[in-house]
């Protein structure tokens, strides 16, 4: 958004023009993250601050996944201007018309808009080159084909990124907090925790708060040694480390540590960390094209027949035929669900 502009008209402002482009597939909920903040900031305020638009690349209602579709008041090739254009989407799902689309993107870059994209917009705005050389908040579960296919950019695991006129959310939660920071930003911060209050939320999170990875939201509840000890073996899949050095790194014995894994997860360290290594490789694996060696070697395995026998003993595949499976399905693409606990991404 253009935060060199008030929107309150105390002093002088105007509503934004604010178009939201969908992309499918794209939710209820995707769109609600999005529209819902603007809708009671009008609602809520002194005046309007805000003329949303809904659009769709060709002006047709937008199916839903759930059924149903969603009415729109606009084509993307007919808008002329806009102070920002915000495109919800679940995934970057290129179809036919997919460079048509990127075209008109850019084409409304060069007007000067600012950009925004959800989780699947944020792949869309990449596509276009959009966000080259930009901070940019991506979903811990995208990073690693973030990284292969848009090197320009500067990824981040943080909830959602403003960087000037870019921001990019990682997930709809994260776009529905970014949103309210936007309001806070362009009107006041007393209007957007009134808006937080009305949408059912305490707070307002600020956007360089990080993702909430799986595991980390599994050990949640567990002792902090524990918690520490999961967290070192996530930041260590490359090179693994002995139990001894794990102990050592959260200021336990081996002993220690075992018990704590046996009583809280009733596993061994070592084989907590063996699964840990091939739910990630299987991630590599159904969702990248590096090669399956590379990948063993990458997850901390010592020569592609360990890998394969490991990777087979666990998941009753062997990672080639995983890999042929996920092709034939689809699974594989910028935005897929695959399943899989990942290490914890850094930070910008």
């Amino acid at each position: 958004m253009r935060w060199d502009r008030s929107v309150d008209s105390e002093h002088g402002g105007h509503p934004l023009d604010v178009v939201v482009l969908l992309l499918p597939p794209v939710s209820l909920g995707a769109v609600g993250a999005i529209v819902d903040p603007f809708v009671e900031a009008n609602r809520l305020g002194a005046q309007r601050h805000y003329n949303v638009h809904v659009v769709s690349a060709d002006g047709s209602p937008v199916a839903l996944p759930g059924g149903g579709r969603l009415s729109v008041s606009g084509a993307l090739p007919a808008l002329v201007r806009c102070d920002a254009l915000i495109i919800a989407s679940d995934l970057h799902q290129p179809d036919a018309n997919e460079s048509d689309i990127l075209s008109q993107l850019r084409r409304i870059g060069r007007i000067g808009a600012a950009f925004c994209g959800n989780r699947g917009g944020t792949g869309w705005l990449a596509a276009a080159g959009l966000l080259d050389n930009r901070r940019v908040a991506v979903h811990w579960e995208d990073m690693t084909l973030y990284r292969e296919r848009h090197p320009a950019l500067v990824l981040c695991a943080s909830l959602y990124e403003i960087d000037a006129d870019r921001l990019t959310a990682s997930s709809n939660q994260a776009t529905l907090d970014m949103m309210l920071c936007v309001i806070a930003q362009q009107v006041s911060p007393q209007l957007a925790d009134n808006v937080a209050r009305q949408l059912g939320l305490d707070r307002i999170r600020p956007g360089h708060e990080k993702q909430a990875v799986p595991a980390t939201s599994r050990i949640s509840q567990h002792p902090p040694k524990l918690n520490e000890a999961l967290l070192v073996m996530e930041a260590n899949l490359e090179e693994p480390l002995s139990s001894d050095e794990i102990a050592e790194c959260v200021g336990i014995s081996r002993r220690q540590l075992e018990r704590l894994f046996k009583q809280n997860l009733d596993i061994l360290p070592s084989r907590y960390y063996q699964e840990l290594r091939l739910e990630r490789a299987r991630q590599l694996i159904v969702r990248t094209q590096q090669s399956i060696v590379q990948i063993g070697l990458s997850c901390g395995f010592s020569s592609g027949s360990h890998f394969a026998t490991a990777y087979r003993a666990h998941f009753g595949i062997t990672p080639r035929e995983d890999r042929s499976r996920a092709t034939l399905t689809g699974s594989q693409g910028i935005e897929s669900r695959a399943g899989g606990t990942p290490a914890t991404e850094p930070s910008c």
